[in-house]
Order: structure tokens, then sequence, then C-alpha cells
């Protein structure tokens, strides 16, 4: 969702409207859970970052969406909880977002992640 604070800052959305994982029936958890892992692993190959943060606040949508935050090396703004200032700043105006080229040069990356896992449920259609 505009504005990306970095390339790769994706949101992972879940399929049912549920405010919180809370509210997953035992196959949606199973599936969120799986899927969750997956796209977290793509993006962290995709983006080279050292580890990709799940954060998940549910007070801004009724919808559980879940942030994937690429952690980068070459960016301590980046480390641990500094991120959200970030995301405040690049929302404030104060930095600027990543470029659309960028964000869709990092998706389709992702895309390409995924699509290359074999046996799973990936495809073009569903990324």
């Amino acid at each position: 969702m505009p504005p990306a604070p970095l390339a790769g800052w994706l949101q992972f959305i879940s399929r049912r409207h549920v405010q919180g994982a809370a509210h997953f029936d035992d196959g949606e958890a199973a599936e969120f859970g799986l899927a969750l892992r997956e796209v977290s692993g793509a993006l962290e190959r995709a983006s080279a970052a050292l580890r990709v943060y799940a954060i998940a606040f549910g007070e801004g949508s009724p919808h559980l969406h879940v942030h994937l935050v690429p952690r980068y090396d070459d960016l301590p703004e980046t480390a641990s909880w500094k991120v959200a200032d970030w995301y405040r700043a690049v929302e404030g105006g104060e930095l600027a977002p990543a470029t659309a080229h960028e964000v869709e040069r990092m998706v389709r990356r992702v895309r390409a992640e995924l699509v290359a896992l074999r046996g799973t449920r990936w495809g073009e259609s569903r990324v």
C-alpha cells in the first residue's frame, strides 16, 4: 500500500475478514502460518535482508494484515522498533518512500521466489 517505506515492505492479508489470528479456524491458522513462512522466506531471499519482521497491530484496519518488513544490515534505521519511526517519517513526509519502480521490482522478485518453490500452492494467479 502506498507509500511504501522501503522496497520490500509488504502487507500479507488474510483471505477471510478477521480482526486477528485469534479468530481463524484451525485450517485457516495452518494455511496462514505456512503461507506467512513461505512469503517471509521469499522476501528474505529476494531482498537479501538479514531477516524479515512480521508486524500486526490490528488498530488501523479491522481486517488482519501483517506488515512484512525487510531488515537490512546497511540501514540501521530498519533495526527492531526503529522501523516504526521509519514508517512514521515516510507517512509524515519527512523521508521519501520507495519509488514505484523499486516496489514493483521487489514484488516481481518475491513472486519469482514463490513460483520457484516446487510442490507449493504458489502460482502467478495467487501472488
